[in-house]
């Protein structure tokens, strides 16, 4: 188990540094952030969690922070925080159970990851450390009771998952608060009753009052999809754990432990760790937002398996090693694969940054060689959407702006979205010039340009 939290962490740590954190929306919340000089609102419904994500680029600001680079670290650490310290705060208090955490951070968190601001991620991390303190700590001690209260508040306004899950977890508090517990125990187990309610509360509400319908949508057709055509990361994932599932009869686990077997197992767990950089023209991240919904049911499937161990750990005794291998070699397997996909990501920020650094005015994506034939190397997968190409281009190219990159903008010759479009032209581009951020020299070479420009349109 410690080599694949190793490995694991080591994902974390180059995630971060090749600011993965800028994927999708990511690019959009830094640039919020950077704009407001300090937290700012996203979802209501889902506040805690997008403050946690905001939380040290703020405190980097605060401090006289005003390097890019820094600040996307900064911003980084807050996107990807969660999980790791979640681990750590599991394996603190319950060691012995500290195999579930890894199951569900393997199965659930790494197989909806990429996008990293997903507040999804919060809600599964910090269901653990409520479910832990709940079910295992006994008695209580006050270091405990802190953790389980700061984990419920996050909870509170996280996502629309905690109308499932927290009735769960109300539930086990108050079922336990109904016991012999001391008066203050029986206080703190009240009070994280009644945050767990209020999270039901804004999980109706934000599930009620959705940011845009396409999101609601894009959740139930990513359930459809993913259960029709899991994927490479997912797909993997459900053949693991029947072989966890079947691990339940003593046979099956004598046959695992051949060495045989266990070579076999071992392949299995490269091939789909390194598969990125395999078949990188087979990585498709767009998976793993449509997987997200994993970030709800593997815990509610695993919090079976916690009351289990609670209430009946002598049924999981026999099986224990064989499932925490398996935990381990799941998450070890997954840690990989995030490593290799990471890889790619970067490769295609140094494409774009090459290209930054190199071109005039607006350089059409699909224009260019690598637009034409995306594969350098490694790199095989364009990950920027449209929306997102302008934040990307100010956040990672050199702060005296000379150009910025425009993906597929043309469908036979006509103009597909002209607010796409405006959004280049030298009024609408973010003011971030307190951070040194200088569009001049783009401004000077797109005065002519007719694709931003066109004739006969105002300005």
């Amino acid at each position: 188990m410690s080599i694949a939290c190793l490995f694991f962490l080591a994902s974390i740590v180059f995630a971060v540094v090749a600011a993965r954190s800028l994927y999708d929306d990511g690019s959009y919340y830094f640039l919020r952030v950077l704009q407001a000089g300090g937290f700012t609102e996203m979802l209501f419904s889902r506040g805690h969690a997008a403050y946690l994500f905001q939380l040290p680029v703020v405190i980097a600001l605060k401090l006289g922070v005003m390097d890019l680079k820094k600040l996307q670290v900064a911003f980084g650490i807050g996107c990807f925080i969660a999980w790791p310290l979640a681990m750590w705060t599991c394996h603190r208090l319950v060691p012995r159970h500290f195999w579930l955490v890894a199951l569900a951070c393997g199965a659930g968190y790494l197989n909806a990851a990429f996008v990293a601001v997903g507040e999804h991620v919060v809600t599964h991390a910090f269901f653990w450390p409520v479910c832990f303190v709940i079910l295992f700590v006994r008695p209580l001690t006050p270091g405990s009771a802190a953790v389980m209260l700061g984990s419920a508040l996050i909870l509170v306004r996280s996502y629309e998952s905690m109308l499932f899950l927290g009735p769960a977890l109300a539930w086990l508090a108050f079922r336990r608060a109904a016991g012999e517990e001391r008066s203050w125990v029986r206080v703190v187990l009240l009070l994280t009753v009644g945050l767990l309610a209020a999270s039901v509360y804004f999980a109706m509400d934000g599930s009620l009052h959705p940011c845009t319908g396409s999101s609601v949508s894009s959740f139930r057709t990513g359930v459809l999809s993913v259960l029709f055509a899991p994927g490479w990361t997912i797909g993997w994932t459900m053949v693991w754990v029947l072989l966890m599932l079947a691990g339940l009869s003593s046979k099956v686990r004598e046959l695992v432990a051949q060495k045989i077997s266990v070579v076999i197992l071992g392949g299995i767990v490269l091939l789909w760790g390194f598969w990125p950089l395999l078949a990188p023209a087979q990585l498709d991240p767009y998976k793993q937002y449509e997987a997200r919904f994993m970030d709800l049911l593997v815990p509610m499937g695993l919090l079976g398996v916690a009351l289990i161990l609670a209430y009946r750990p002598q049924w999981l005794e026999a099986p224990r090693r064989y499932l925490v291998n398996l935990s381990a070699a799941l998450l070890l397997a997954q840690s990989l694969w995030s490593l290799g996909a990471t890889e790619q990501w970067r490769t295609y920020l140094n494409i774009w940054r090459e290209m930054l650094a190199t071109h005039t005015g607006i350089i059409k994506l699909t224009d260019t060689p690598y637009g034409k034939s995306a594969a350098v190397g490694w790199q095989a997968t364009q990950f920027v959407w449209d929306v997102d190409a302008l934040n990307m281009c100010v956040e990672i190219g050199p702060l005296k702006v000379k150009s910025l990159i425009l993906p597929d903008y043309i469908i036979t010759g006509t103009i597909v979205n002209r607010n796409l479009l405006n959004e280049f032209t030298p009024a609408a581009l973010p003011n971030l010039e307190h951070y040194g951020v200088d569009y001049s020299e783009y401004i000077k070479a797109t005065a002519q340009d007719t694709l931003i420009n066109p004739p006969g349109l105002a300005k």
